[in-house]
């Protein structure tokens, strides 16, 4: 982390992104402290709406107007690892079963270029996903002998507030 002499605040360099939920998977599972290297966004979407409308005079009026809200999305990206906690939520979330939405999931940013989170204070950011799933789940491909399998999550939820 580096902060700057003139009061812009801390910049996470090499940051950590961890998730931690309490809801509970199958054999035993937890999504407790998965950590990634990457992500790839939050996003947050409103549909634009063109709405046309015009007067007793004919005079047209085009305005632009709130749409449907699509749901919140953070995606992660790791390297694969023998863990299956990521794969159960989202076999869970595919099923239809409704406690495949964990209530309140964490994704905290932990900035320093940190290899563990232990020890460390607390996180440089948190953001709280509202009833959160395991959305979307992709395995990277690779070539044998050539680089490294990677693990993309898209977790989509009700809403994201930041702590």
């Amino acid at each position: 982390m580096t902060t700057s002499d003139q009061g812009f605040g801390t910049i996470a360099s090499a940051p950590i992104f961890v998730v931690t939920s309490n809801i509970q998977l199958p054999n035993g599972l937890k999504i407790e402290n998965v950590a990634f290297q990457e992500l790839g966004g939050i996003n947050s979407e409103i549909n634009i709406e063109q709405y046309i409308s015009s007067d007793s005079t004919g005079i047209v009026t085009h305005t632009k107007q709130f749409g449907l809200v699509k749901p919140p999305t953070v995606t992660l990206k790791r390297g694969l690892d023998n863990s299956l906690v990521l794969w159960t939520w989202h076999q869970m979330a595919v099923a239809g079963k409704p406690e495949a939405r964990a209530p309140h999931l964490t994704l905290e940013i932990y900035g320093g270029g940190l290899t563990s989170i232990k020890g460390v204070p607390k996180p440089l950011l948190t953001y709280i996903l509202v009833n959160a799933w395991c959305a979307k789940i992709n395995i990277s491909s690779a070539k044998v002998g050539e680089g490294f399998l990677t693990e993309d999550v898209m977790i989509a939820c009700d809403e994201i507030n930041q702590e």
